[in-house]
């Protein structure tokens, strides 16, 4: 017995190594694929593989420490534990210094540069890309016992960073598209235009800043949903973002082809998409492991995402009214019903999104067999709104040809969507697909689970029936039987014979005396 039960716990733990050697092996090969799309894609509007403004130097820099990344990973299988965990720590650290030095570059020539006309030199993803897989090569061998502490104070240190950053981006930029506007709102002739001109670019900020300030809670609370919810939205980014760089559409995306930069127009700025994908590399492993199938912390996550879709098609939907209330002042040659079709779009997927918000719960009434449908509409609905966000807008050339090149710009007359839009299609997706793969896969261990005990319901009447039925049909105890009863059949018949004829056993006897 004793044996048997040292053999048991000996495959168990044979087991959960082996597990742990896979989720190894898979986080490895996955930060490894960020990495070198990392390289591969464009850090800034001029610094990247296959920008001619590159300086040698940096495309040195980046070659250096995404080789200095890679070989993290491959040493991580020599040597002790916590020799290997130092060296993958040390090996990604440059990658991350340089990450952060980029940050610091165009934070200055922000502020610099502002209000001048000159493009700041933003964040590429490129960047998200290959920090997001530094982070995730930065961290330890999984051992099964992370409590994801760490992750999750790095993460809410990150969410205050990116809300400060955002905040102050949006006051600067409020700043340099109001300072000559503000004094003449006043004027007697042009004072209608000036306070709509500054609405409008108050307007533009806030919706910019509205999904910096809802993720941000998320990266400083600690709660399971949170983090689940990070995970899904640092992923959609970084999907997003490449998509957007990769496919020919993508500068009518978005005018900087991807690259997050912190203008008012141009949406979420770089202190959203480096600040997401960070984060979801900080606490993707341990939130991914610990995620339950039983639908409870997907449920919560869904809903933080949701919330997040309805404000910002609702955003969304006010800057089309301020377009309408811009091109009625101030007399712009845009047709209005495009403004109009427009927002009608972004208040279809506001509302859906809040509704399935509101009803998307443990106690919700909703039957569970139309809710699918719904995110499935949901999701079509986020992708139109994309489609129509670039046929509606007139094209206009523009006045100097050097405005467009090879990084950024477009023929659109007005920039509405943007790479965060991509990017909340691609979460649409998934709030679509991951439940029903939780689901299936939580059937499966449910069925898995149940057929063990089936077995053992009633292990008694199984035994003693098959005792039963080898005892009733053995074959010697059966033809001793009927040998038996054939030769009781027979005596009792030659009796019969005798008793007619008047004799019996003894009947001989019996004759002998009468006589």
């Amino acid at each position: 017995m004793a044996t048997r039960h040292q053999t048991e716990a000996a495959t168990t733990v044979f087991a959960a190594d082996a597990a742990m050697d896979r989720a190894n092996l898979a986080r490895d090969v996955f930060a490894a694929v960020l990495v070198v799309a990392g390289l591969l894609l464009p850090w800034s509007i001029s610094c990247g593989v296959g920008i001619s403004a590159t300086p040698a130097w940096v495309l040195g820099l980046l070659a250096v420490v995404t080789v200095l990344s890679l070989a993290a990973m491959v040493c991580s299988h020599i040597g002790t534990v916590a020799a290997r965990d130092r060296l993958r720590l040390m090996l990604n650290a440059p990658y991350l210094i340089t990450t952060v030095g980029f940050v610091a570059v165009t934070v200055v020539q922000s502020v610099s540069d502002g209000g001048t006309g000159t493009l700041p030199p933003g964040i590429g993803p490129g960047a998200w890309l290959g920090t997001a897989g530094a982070l995730l090569a930065a961290q330890p061998s999984i051992t099964g016992t992370e409590d994801g502490s760490f992750g999750a104070r790095a993460s809410r240190i990150i969410g205050i960073a990116s809300l400060v950053l955002a905040i102050g981006a949006v006051a600067f930029n409020l700043y340099w598209r109001t300072r000559f506007v503000v004094p003449e709102i006043g004027n007697a002739d042009t004072g209608m235009q000036n306070l709509v001109v500054a609405v409008a670019a108050l307007m533009y900020g806030l919706v910019a800043l509205a999904p910096i300030v809802i993720a941000a809670r998320w990266l400083m609370a600690g709660a399971a949903g949170s983090r689940l919810a990070t995970v899904l939205l640092g992923s959609s980014v970084l999907i997003g973002g490449a998509l957007v760089w990769i496919l020919p559409v993508g500068r009518d995306l978005d005018a900087f082809h991807g690259i997050a930069q912190n203008i008012s127009t141009a949406g979420v700025g770089f202190e959203g998409y480096l600040a997401w994908a960070a984060a979801a590399a900080l606490v993707g492993t341990t939130t991914v492991l610990g995620a339950s199938v039983s639908g409870g912390q997907w449920r919560g996550a869904a809903r933080k995402c949701l919330l997040l879709i309805a404000v910002w098609c609702g955003g969304s939907a006010v800057l089309r009214i301020i377009d309408l209330m811009s091109t009625s002042v101030l007399d712009l040659p845009a047709p209005p019903y495009n403004s109009t079709a427009l927002m009608a779009f972004d208040l279809v997927v506001a509302v859906l999104a809040m509704w399935l918000f509101i009803n998307h719960s443990s106690a919700s009434a909703a039957p569970r067999l139309v809710m699918p449908l719904l995110f499935g509409l949901l999701f079509v609905l986020t992708v139109s709104r994309v489609i129509v966000g670039i046929a509606l807008v007139p094209r206009v050339q523009p006045l100097n040809a050097s405005d467009i090149n090879s990084v950024y710009g477009n023929t659109l007359s007005q920039q509405i969507t943007s790479t965060f839009d991509v990017a909340l299609c691609v979460l649409a997706l998934a709030l679509l697909v991951i439940p029903l793969v939780a689901g299936a896969r939580s059937e499966r261990l449910r069925t898995t689970e149940q057929q063990p005990v089936r077995a053992a319901e009633h292990p008694a009447p199984a035994v003693v029936d098959s005792a039963t039925v080898r005892i009733a049909r053995a074959e010697p105890a059966t033809g001793t039987t009927d040998t038996a009863h054939d030769r009781v059949a027979r005596v009792l018949a030659e009796s019969t014979r005798r008793f007619a004829a008047g004799t019996t056993y003894g009947g001989a006897q019996r004759s002998d005396r009468d006589d």
